[in-house]
């Protein structure tokens, strides 16, 4: 009777000891280290015609963006009114 206890104790234990095991020896050491540092020289004159160019192609599609949602608003209200128009005539 003792032995069986002594068994399912063990054989219980075996598998969650084994488990613990692989799981400390599965985790990676982590290193922190400085991040290394890139000088880099930008060209003042070439950044601003850059940023320049950014902003005249971004206001361009804004433009765009813009009108078409504007046709698209005011046609429905030229047709209502061109309809009040015969209506009343």
């Amino acid at each position: 009777m003792d032995t069986r206890k002594l068994l399912a104790a063990s054989a219980a234990l075996l598998p969650v000891g084994l488990l613990a095991q692989h799981a400390t020896g599965a985790e990676e050491l982590v290193r922190h280290e400085a991040p290394s540092v890139a000088v880099v020289a930008i060209d003042p004159q070439l950044f601003r015609s850059e940023v320049d160019s950014y902003v005249r192609e971004v206001n361009e599609q804004m433009r765009t963006n813009l009108n078409e949602q504007l046709r698209r608003e005011l046609a429905p209200k030229i047709v209502l009114a061109s309809n009040e128009l015969r209506a009343r005539g």
